[in-house]
């Protein structure tokens, strides 16, 4: 069986899915320094958000064939920068995900510079994808560092609750 779930729809959930978080720490800033993983990659809740938007503008620059950028260059706990940073790369992959065709979205691209994993060839609709499906796992893991922290995170975040979901 084939069960199709549109990028514009897992768009939307994710949208709306930092629409909520955004809120939540703006309303409190310092909630982006809440442990994360001390001792890693990602010491607060802060550094998590800043590798979601990196990843995204990353991957869609190899979806557009230009250079990936190292860094967001977001300061941090800059709540606003780090979400506008977000807003602006969101648009542009919105941008593409919305000219991409599907003899494009089948053309397979390869994925260089991975830290852990080295290269890897997939198609451009895989990665638009994971794009997407990467950003929800972290959200799901913030979700759970905030609640060790003594904090409710906001509202019901599973696709379950997204209510333009058909």
């Amino acid at each position: 069986m084939t069960v199709a779930v549109s990028l514009d729809t897992l768009l939307a959930y994710s949208d709306a899915e930092r629409a909520r978080w955004r809120t939540w720490l703006e309303q409190e800033p310092g909630r982006l320094s809440l442990p994360f993983q001390p001792a890693g990659r990602f010491p607060d809740v802060g550094a998590v958000f800043d590798h979601v938007f990196l990843v995204e503008r990353r991957h869609l620059s190899r979806l557009q064939g230009s250079v990936p950028p190292g860094a967001t260059g977001i300061a941090a706990g800059d709540v606003a920068g780090l979400f506008d940073y977000g807003d602006l790369v969101r648009a542009d992959f919105r941008a593409y995900v919305s000219a991409l065709d599907e003899e494009t979205a089948a053309r397979a691209i390869v994925v260089t510079g991975l830290q852990s994993s080295g290269d890897i060839t997939m198609s451009r609709r895989r990665l638009t994808t994971h794009i997407l499906l990467h950003e929800v796992r972290h959200l799901a893991q913030v979700a759970y560092a905030a609640r060790l922290g003594g904090h409710e995170p906001p509202g019901q975040h599973d696709i379950f609750y997204f209510g333009d979901f058909v």
